[in-house]
């Protein structure tokens, strides 16, 4: 399957890291480089961002969410069906090759699907029978974080190029865009990516997020959520209550 490493040019241990990984199971990602937020002009930033996400989010969140996306782009230039993305601190503990080849047979581009093969305040819908991906259970998702190793569908790529331009949300608002109805989220439930330790607390966009926003954040997205959408999540959450549960 195609994989994509998200890289800033300037990062070589971040680069070492993540291609050292990639080594262990005979993986050969291509470098996608990164946009370093911080050099985003103003001017660039209006063309690219939504003017009310610019009080949001750092300038680090912003680089981080159009690198993802410009990854998007390139996979529907490619007319590639579904790629694999990693971040740079990503770390393997297990081997994907068995999910990734299941993947690239199984994932049809015209279906708006999104992977997480991550671990971070996870949650799922407990619906019984789940599929077998490569050996492992895909859950059904309600909510997911992170974006350093996840596999994404061409059609979904589309949705969210569309919901995004210019930028809303952070690239890794999963439960959003599932609300939004763009793609159907999965959840590994075998941790196959982490993060590197010490790359991942020297992260530039963690650094730069500013602390105590939770709030405003939550206000921000309802004030950019259509009003059936948020009715539409509101009535899901009532009817699956009891079978949402946290992924441990």
């Amino acid at each position: 399957m195609k994989t994509y490493v998200v890289n800033l040019p300037q990062s070589l241990d971040r680069r070492e890291n993540i291609l050292a990984e990639c080594a262990r199971f005979g993986l050969e990602p291509e470098i996608f480089p990164a946009v370093y937020g911080k050099n985003l002009t103003d001017e660039e930033l209006r063309a690219r961002v939504d003017s009310l996400a610019l009080e949001v989010f750092s300038k680090g969140e912003i680089g981080c969410c159009l690198s993802h996306l410009g990854i998007y782009r390139d996979m529907i230039g490619k007319d590639i069906p579904v790629a694999f993305i990693l971040e740079d601190d990503a770390v393997f503990k297990h081997d994907p090759r068995p999910v990734f080849d299941s993947l690239a047979q199984l994932a049809a581009a015209s279906s708006p699907d999104v992977y997480l093969l991550t671990r971070l305040a996870n949650q799922y819908v407990d619906c019984g029978a789940t599929p077998e991906i490569g050996g492992r259970r895909f859950l059904r998702g309600w909510r997911g974080f992170g974006t350093h190793g996840y596999a994404i569908t061409q059609k979904a790529a589309m949705n969210i190029l569309a919901l995004q331009t210019p930028m809303k949300f952070a690239c890794d608002w999963w439960k959003v865009f599932r609300t939004f109805g763009i793609l159907r989220l999965f959840l590994c439930d075998t941790e196959i990516v982490g993060t590197h330790r010490e790359l991942a607390q020297a992260s530039t966009i963690e650094s730069e997020r500013p602390a105590g926003q939770g709030r405003s954040r939550k206000k921000y997205t309802l004030r950019q959520t259509p009003l059936r959408f948020t009715a539409k999540y509101y009535l899901d959450k009532l009817r699956h209550w009891r079978r949402i549960k946290n992924l441990t």
